[in-house]
């Protein structure tokens, strides 16, 4: 393995342990059990890239037989229920502190694996289709999390509140287009990444948020 792929796998990992952090954070939060916990840490962490390979026709999805992305997820998933348990007085008492902690997890493996996706769909030989290749993207950034909460009954985040899937698509364009540009598509995705985290800070820092109808 070069470098480069080396670098890729990085983006990979950064992705797959902030959003099972993250998603092991909401379990906790909706007071699931331990089994409950693992599983929607992992669904979180992998549910996306799963979708994005079927869509690539990778069958079965490449997160089943990468054994690191697993333990990552178990082992994030373990920290976190481990971590609520053993201080769940302070955990309970500060939730705001948890919540923004989730939300730093959360926006930096949406920014992983909306750049990570982009790459992918690149890297499949999809480089001149723009609209798949940025679907792709977005598909993985946000898939977790639509399937995470609808396994919780709740409405996916991503389409009620604040700026989501409008940054993992911003992070994936611009990925997209330096690499259009022929500059290294690992700056491509280093760009992408911040443009999509800072993007997801912003907007819950400044609660920015897509006008509804009424």
């Amino acid at each position: 393995m070069n470098w480069f792929e080396s670098s890729l796998q990085v983006f990979e990992w950064i992705g797959t342990i902030a959003f099972a952090l993250a998603g092991a954070m909401v379990a906790v939060e909706k007071r699931t059990d331990l089994f409950g916990v693992i599983f929607l840490a992992i669904t979180t962490a992998m549910g996306g890239g799963i979708v994005r390979d079927i869509l690539l026709g990778y069958f079965p999805a490449r997160f089943f037989t990468n054994d690191t992305c697993l333990l990552l997820s178990l082992f994030s998933a373990l920290v976190i229920f481990l971590t609520a348990r053993c201080c769940r007085n302070y955990y309970r008492k500060n939730k705001i502190i948890v919540e923004k902690i989730n939300q730093v997890f959360d926006a930096l493996g949406l920014g992983a694996f909306a750049v990570s996706g982009t790459q992918m769909g690149i890297e499949a030989g999809y480089g001149d289709n723009a609209v798949f290749v940025i679907f792709l993207g977005m598909t993985t950034a946000v898939g977790g999390g639509i399937i995470r909460d609808l396994l919780l009954g709740e409405i996916p985040f991503v389409l009620r509140k604040h700026i989501y899937a409008v940054a993992a698509i911003s992070g994936s364009c611009i990925c997209y287009l330096i690499y259009c540009s022929e500059l290294s598509l690992l700056t491509g995705m280093a760009v992408g990444l911040t443009l999509t985290f800072l993007l997801r800070m912003c907007a819950i820092r400044f609660e920015w948020n897509l006008p509804k109808a009424f």
